[in-house]
């Protein structure tokens, strides 16, 4: 426990000191000067000093703190007053989520002054209730409020299961202090589930979050990090007790997440068998339509419609005319990839879309449930069912104010023997995974490769149609085709299949062509 300052080093003290010195000086003062008592310029000097303090306080109150507003510079004097007679609160700076401050300087009774920094947010309460909810800027609290909540504004990365160096499934008596495995049990159990065949699996959980609000951009005023009122009040109303333990925990407002992810893992896991956690034999999730997300912020008005001449008529039914004619010529590329990976059996999955492992399936439902409203739905065995369900993991982390934007399980642990065993069954597959990856590989490139052949062929037949549009007669069809191929093998590499010598060949045999039917025309 700190010790508390002597008497002698508290402001009062000095401030009385300071007071009784002038005193004595202002008394010889009177002494030299004959000694006799000026009432009249007792009063005026002890006015004077009284306005020049005020003056004095109010000039270096604008220097003390970053604040703008005139009410604002009246507190700053206040305090000041406070300060110097030794009745001032708490004055703390709070830096990117934590409290800066002197010894014992939250425990100081009256008002003081926040001073928090563009990643802070702060809530403070009374002896009953909430108060404030305060953002980035300098605020003054009143003598009854005290920090309740210091809640930083910047994203967050929290991670729980075993640390590095642990060994969870390590006996207790292979431990030196009692202690030692407390604490490394304690880790594993905050993780531990079970799979659908009764095997032990104990992670590590990560879970990156912020506060729901969105950053200030451009010109605009606020933090850059992100602030907003409601979502901080939420989340400082939603911290609350653990009672996992004999004593009672506080859970902070961003610990929450940790624990609903680990929830959302033992129920996951407990779906798959550990082999389906390393066995790439799942159908992938397909994705969920999300509903709309109600617009709180008034729309900005509509700007009434440009009127229509009859030039803009016209190049309006140009531009649409060329338009439909190229959508005769060149069908849209993304419906022809479509059309070339689709399977015989008119499924609509393309041939991307590979089976997954468990474990890949348990990290997407995961993030689905807390970032998502609307998520898929799997049966007992892990298998996505028809339809949807709501997320309640998403509605309780929008309820305290909280936004995830990641989740990921990792480093997964097992007793050694299960991984002694998964080890030799890898050993035993590898070569069959890897023929089957191979096969994948080559019917990618297969679907690639026609799809390529029959994108560059409708590009031909679609220049080579515009060159023979509309031509008077037969030969000047032929001629302008043949100049056409000429022109394309000239300056379109992908035209170039042959050697050099045998594309000059082709290019002298056109103009041959092309000579001889000019010269039959004459």
């Amino acid at each position: 426990m700190d010790e508390e300052k002597r008497f002698y080093q508290k402001p009062g003290f000095k401030s009385l000191v300071l007071g009784i010195l002038l005193l004595v000086i202002y008394g010889l003062e009177y002494k030299y000067d004959g000694g006799i008592i000026n009432i009249p310029g007792i009063v005026f000097d002890v006015v004077l000093l009284f306005f020049l303090f005020q003056i004095a306080a109010a000039f270096y109150a604008q220097f003390v703190l970053p604040i703008h507003k005139r009410g604002d510079r009246s507190k700053v004097i206040g305090r000041l007053w406070l300060h110097a007679m030794g009745g001032h609160g708490p004055a703390i700076f709070v830096k990117n989520g934590r409290l800066v401050e002197s010894k014992n300087e939250s425990e100081k009774k009256g008002p003081g002054v926040l001073w928090l920094d563009t990643a802070s947010a702060v809530v403070t309460r009374t002896d009953t209730s909430l108060k404030n909810f305060l953002g980035p800027g300098v605020h003054f609290t009143d003598a009854d409020e005290k920090i309740a909540s210091v809640i930083s504004l910047h994203t967050q990365s929290h991670r729980i299961g075993p640390d590095k160096d642990d060994d969870p499934f390590k006996p207790a008596k292979d431990y030196a202090a009692e202690e030692d495995y407390k604490k490394v049990h304690d880790r594993r159990m905050a993780v531990s589930a079970i799979t659908r065949d009764g095997i032990e699996v104990v992670p590590n959980i990560s879970v990156t979050l912020k506060i729901d609000a969105m950053p200030a951009k451009g010109t605009e005023k606020g933090s850059r990090f992100g602030f907003d009122q409601d979502a901080v009040e939420k989340a400082a109303r939603g911290e609350g007790m653990s009672a996992a333990s004999s004593e009672p925990k506080h859970v902070a407002w961003n610990q929450i997440a940790a624990l609903i992810a680990a929830d959302l893992w033992r129920e996951y896991l407990s779906k798959f068998t550990v082999n389906d956690l390393f066995s790439a034999s799942l159908e992938p999730l397909s994705d969920v339509p999300q509903p709309e997300a109600p617009v709180e912020k008034e729309l900005p008005k509509i700007p009434e419609p440009a009127k229509i001449g009859l030039f803009t008529k016209a190049l309006r039914t140009l531009n649409n005319s060329f338009e439909k004619r190229l959508e005769k010529l060149a069908p849209n590329d993304e419906v022809m990839e479509t059309k070339a990976v689709e399977k015989s059996e008119g499924r609509k999955k393309t041939v991307e879309s590979k089976p997954q492992t468990a474990l890949q399936i348990v990290n997407q439902m995961m993030k689905a449930r807390m970032t998502q409203a609307v998520v898929p739905m799997l049966d007992e065995s892990g298998r996505q069912l028809e339809g949807f369900g709501l997320s309640k993991e998403f509605r309780t982390l929008s309820e305290r104010g909280i936004r995830v934007s990641s989740v990921s399980v990792s480093n997964l642990r097992f007793h050694q023997e299960i991984e002694d065993q998964l080890v030799s069954n890898w050993n035993t597959n590898w070569l069959e995974n890897a023929r089957a990856d191979n096969n994948r590989v080559e019917r990618l490139k297969h679907v690639y490769e026609e799809n390529g052949s029959q994108k560059a062929r409708q590009e031909h037949a679609s220049t080579l149609s515009e060159a023979i549009n509309n031509p008077p007669d037969i030969a000047s069809a032929v001629r302008n085709l043949l100049q056409q191929i000429e022109a394309e093998i000239r300056q379109d590499d992908r035209l170039l299949a042959g050697s050099r010598a045998e594309n000059q060949d082709i290019i002298q045999d056109i103009d041959e062509i092309i000579s001889w039917m000019e010269s039959k025309e004459l």
